[in-house]
Formats: C-alpha cells, structure tokens, sequence
C-alpha cells in the first residue's frame, strides 16, 4: 500500500482514509516495504492505495520496485521450476482518472508493466458511483495513455449491489473503445462503510456469470482477483466458470475464509478456501452445492503458479510427419488460452492469462529462424489482437508453414480473414465437430457459433489459405462424420478435413464413456465417411497425428498413411503404450504412437488388431 486517500468516494471502500497515516504513507515507510517484499520472494509488487496517482514521487516508487525485484532474483540464478525464476512485474492499482499521457509515460520508462484500473461502471453513471464529476471521462483518458505508453491493462470489476445489473456492459464497451485490455480481474468486496452496498454472494455469481459470458464475446480473459472471490459451488454450472479461479494445490487455508459443513464433502475442498468469513457472518445460512465431479476439480486447480503454468503450457515443441515420409520441427505456440467455446474434450488451460508479449515472440522466432512450421493456437487465437503481426512475424523470420489452429467464429469478418490471408497465413485448422447447429453448439457450449464457424470458412474459401477442417470424434458426434463431409464437398470443396479422436491427454478431459467412444462405436461412422469422401473428392489427413487412432483400425481406404515417418517418443513421453501382444507383432508398430493410456484405461486393448505384413505400396497386405 502506498497511501489510503482518493480522489474516489466510493461508498462500498473500506481502504480509503480522510487523510494519511505517516506509517503507511511516508516515502521510507512504502520503500521499505518493497523491499521486504521482493527479499521475501515475490515476483509480483502491486502499488495499490488509496489511489497511488495521488503521489507525486510514484515513477520513483515504480523504479524502486523495479530495481528491488531484478536486485532480489535474476531468473538464470535459479532452476526453471523455482518462482523466482519467473519474470518479475510491477502492477498498479489505480483509478486511472489522474494519469496523463506524460505520467503514463513516466511510469512505463519507470518500469511499470501493468496498470489494474478500477471501474465498477462504464459512462457518466461512474460518477454517481465515485462522487467524482467528470471522473468517467478522466478514466477513459487514462486508460488510452497507458495503453499508448505500452503499459499492459486490466480492469477491476468490484461487484456489489449497484454494480451487478451494470457490469455485464463494460467488456462490450472496452472493446468498442479500442482498448487492448489483457484481462478483467472481478472482485467480490465482503465489507463495507455500510454493509447495504454489499450483495449476496448468489447474486454475484449470477452476475459474474453475465461479465463472464459477455467478455467471451468481446475477446476479453476475466477472472476473479485471488484474494477477493466467491467460491464456485454457487455458481449454476461451476466447471463452466472453472477458467475465473487459479486454486492451487495446498492454497485452501486463507486467515479470512472459512470451511462450512457443506464443504466437507466437496470435491474441492483442498484447493478452495471456501467462503469468505465476513459474508458468512450476514449470511449464516448460505446455501452451498459441494462439488460432486473430479473433472471440475481438475479443472479448477492450477499446478505451481500461474507464470509456472503458462511458461508449461505456451509452446508445445512438436515433430510433423509429412505424407513423403519426411519430418519438419513444429512449435503449437499458444497465443493466448482463453477461448470462446467450451467444449468439454478440451485439454487447454483456458483459465490462464495471456502469456507476455515477450515469451510468444521468443517462441514464434526460435521455430521460424529454424525454418520449421509454426502453429498460432489457443485458446482460440484470433481472441489475441496481435494474431496478424504474429503471423508477418513468423513469415519475416523464415518459416515453412504457418498455421492458425482456430474455430473460426471471428474469422466471419472479412477484414481479419483477408489481413490474416495477406500476412502469410499458409493454413486455416478449423474446429468443426458437427454438420449441424444443434449438434455443434451442444458440443462447443457456445450457442450460435456453428453460424459463425460456418460463416468463417465461407470467408476462408474465398483466399489462398489451405483449409483444414479438425472434426474430433466423441461421444455426441459419431453419426455427424459423413454428413460433415458431404457439407465440406458442397460448401467448401477445396478444403481437407483432418480426422481426430478425443485425446485422454491431461487431467482436463473427462476420462469417462460420456465424452470418450470406442474406437469399435465409431469405426462404422468414420469408414462411411471416408468412403463419401473418395466419392466426393475431399481430402482425409490426421490419422498421422498423436490425435488419429492406432493405424491398425485405420480404414484400408487410407493405406497411403501407412508409410509415415517413424513415431517420435519424445513429444508425449509416457501418454501412450504399445502391449507386446499386439503391437509387438505388428508391422506398423514404429509408425503407430500406439493407444493412449487413458482409453486404455477405460476400455482396455482387445481392439486392437496387429498388421503382419503390409503390401508393397505400403498399405497392410490382403491377408491382414
């Protein structure tokens, strides 16, 4: 804390004081608080108030704390692993309505990363809300200076009474205003001058919902702040709103949160710190729904901390196995995680922030200057503004290939579509796991945007961008395959379709018969659909990926594929296994990745069916 006055009056604020306390405010008083902070390990120092604008000397404050946290770690003194070998950053609380373009930029050149700027409302309404006349427009001000000056921005979200109806609005707007916010952080205030302006808990669950399903469609990543939530059995679907918390193992026990008896059946009772004491005590008789599913659990717990997971997560170093038998280096380079769909087979942490700016061009440049092919994934990456120059970035660099790996749904813009076709963009890889609507949206769980998907490869098809359309079999689709490729020949004849599996991969996906099929359930689909598509002329691909299925129950119709690249043991070591009596006898075995342990888990191996001898073109022999 830097200081306790503001030139807020917020009625719901509990922090702001009159006048300062010398203790708290006093210039050696804050300097030697960050530097407890940064000898104490931090790698986050947030300048919070009060309102921190307040003080003349902040750009020194901003460069202390600089200086303190690069003074404390240097992250190639420690092992990858140890938090302190993450980067460090300086974030600062503030109201946003006294910085200026020439403070914004005095801040930045002082070291600020990110600015988390207050705003319970959008408009002229914010000043009812602040007692600040003019004080909106003096934000928005602010925000635009930061954002020139290059700092990163958040918006804080404080959902209390009069904010719940309103806030649904304010990521629609910050998008309309232009604004490159990076997240919106909600905060769940429990205390109050006076406790009317405090909602219930239900009833800010219902609206976190609203912000949520809102920022979704404005591109926006919203999460609740670590210290200031709900906990998620109130909400109606809570593996739905499982991408706002950041639990971490062992993170339950918090000094001002509390256990009721409810929790003590709950799922994730270890990883949640329950309800925070001061609601409980208006609300003693809270009505919470324990948690009964693991995959929500899963879903909800973040490992280490959150740089730890997106440094984890951002770039997957893959090996490509091209159809003449060769390989190429590839990096799936997540852009950013979080998406606008949510399907339930899904193994990315969509939950997490966007990685800095940084560590993505570290990741886009090492595979182009290696001239590899470059895939821009998600998360659904066209949510991250800088997709286009992402993609020129690659190009520049020297790339084989660069890939989008998309559902699309913003690809319905032309203007992005042809942008993205202009930069170089050499293939779209298109989720599209249903031929109809109501199939589509049930999957994805995002109503509406089979249109707009379908809408996307419309404006795809009038490019030079090769489509690829990923169609993932699972439990709800098995029947779809064929009329899926019957739609790909009318609608969209120069595309390919690339056949996937649910893949059993992380602790994200469900390893249960409602999500994950047999492989001997969707044979009988997938071999009908493959011979539609000899017929109709379209392109099958995929059965060369960790995402196809074992090569033995590939159909004959695609013996071609028999003739890969041997299968690397390096991508995914230990997610797959090969039984001896089977795959040791088969004469694919070094081409095949083999059957993952999790379907075997559930289903076993007995289908398996080793090929003893393949023919001389390179499929299996008749007697196979």
């Amino acid at each position: 804390m830097t200081n306790e006055t503001c030139n807020h009056n917020c009625a719901f604020c509990h922090a702001r004081r009159p006048a300062e306390r010398p203790d708290v405010a006093a210039a050696g008083a804050v300097l030697a608080r960050i530097d407890a902070a940064a000898r104490g390990g931090a790698r986050t120092l947030v300048l919070t108030g009060g309102e921190p604008a307040l003080r003349r000397d902040l750009p020194a404050l901003v460069t202390r704390a600089r200086r303190a946290l690069d003074a404390s770690a240097r992250p190639g003194d420690f092992l990858p692993d140890d938090p302190r070998a993450q980067p460090a950053q300086v974030l600062l609380e503030t109201n946003g309505a006294l910085i200026t373009p020439a403070r914004a930029d005095a801040l930045r050149r002082a070291g600020l990363d990110v600015a988390r700027v207050h705003l319970p409302r959008w408009g002229d309404a914010l000043d009812t809300i602040t007692r600040d006349d003019g004080g909106f427009a003096r934000t928005l001000a602010g925000l635009h200076a930061l954002a020139a000056a290059g700092v990163a921005l958040e918006v804080s979200i404080p959902l209390v009474l009069r904010t719940l109806a309103t806030a649904p609005e304010i990521p629609t707007a910050l998008h309309a205003a232009g604004l490159p916010v990076r997240a919106l952080v909600l905060t769940v205030p429990v205390t109050a001058p006076d406790p009317a302006d405090l909602a219930t808990l239900p009833d800010v669950a219902r609206a976190a919902e609203a912000v949520d399903a809102a920022a979704r469609r404005a591109g926006i990543p919203a999460r609740f702040d670590v210290g200031a939530l709900i906990p998620p059995c109130l909400f109606q679907h809570p593996n739905r709103a499982a991408h706002l918390y950041t639990f971490t193992p062992g993170g339950a026990a918090r000094p001002d949160f509390d256990h009721p008896d409810a929790c003590t059946t709950c799922q994730a009772r270890s990883i949640c710190p329950g309800v925070p004491r001061e609601a409980l005590r208006r609300d003693p008789q809270l009505a919470l729904r324990p948690i009964r599913d693991e995959r929500t659990r899963r879903r909800l717990t973040v490992v280490s901390s959150i740089d730890d997971q997106i440094r984890r997560e951002l770039c997957t170093r893959d090996v490509r196995r091209l159809a003449d038998g060769t390989t190429v280096r590839e990096h799936i380079v997540r852009i950013n995680f979080h998406c606008n769909q949510v399907c339930r087979f899904c193994f990315v942490s969509t939950h997490l922030p966007m990685a800095p700016e940084p560590l993505i061009e570290d990741a886009i440049t090492e595979i182009a200057r290696a001239g590899g092919v470059l895939t821009l994934s998600g998360g659904e990456p066209t949510l991250n503004p800088r997709v286009v120059d992402y993609v020129t970035l690659g190009k520049q660099l020297g790339a084989r290939e660069i890939e989008l790996q998309t559902n699309a749904t913003r690809l319905a813009d032309p203007a992005l579509t042809r942008a993205l076709a202009d930069a170089g963009l050499d293939v779209a890889f298109v989720s599209l796991h249903a031929a109809q609507a109501a199939v589509s949206d049930r999957i994805t769980g995002a109503p509406g945007t089979f249109d707009k998907t379908v809408r996307g490869l419309d404006e795809l098809a009038k490019t030079s961008v090769l489509v690829r359309i990923n169609f993932v079999f699972c439990e709800q689709n098995q029947e779809e395959f064929p009329a899926l490729v019957a739609l790909t020949a009318d609608r969209w004849p120069r595309a390919e379709i690339t056949v996937s599996f649910v893949a059993a991969s992380t602790d994200l996906v469900p390893l249960t018969p409602d999500i994950l099929p047999r492989y001997g359930d969707v044979l009988p689909y997938l071999a009908e659909g493959v011979h539609l598509a000899r017929e109709r002329g379209v392109t099958l691909t995929g059965f060369e990926s960790m995402c196809g299925i074992p090569l033995c129950l590939v159909p004959a119709d695609l013996a071609r594929y028999f003739a890969l690249a041997q299968a690397s043991t390096e991508v995914a070591p230990g997610e797959f296994l090969k039984p001896d009596d089977t795959c040791g006898t088969c004469a694919l075995t070094a081409q095949c990745f083999g059957i993952r342990r999790g379907y075997a888990k559930l289903y076993g191996t007995t289908e398996l069916r080793p090929i003893r001898a393949l023919a001389a073109e390179g499929g299996p022999a008749a007697d196979a």
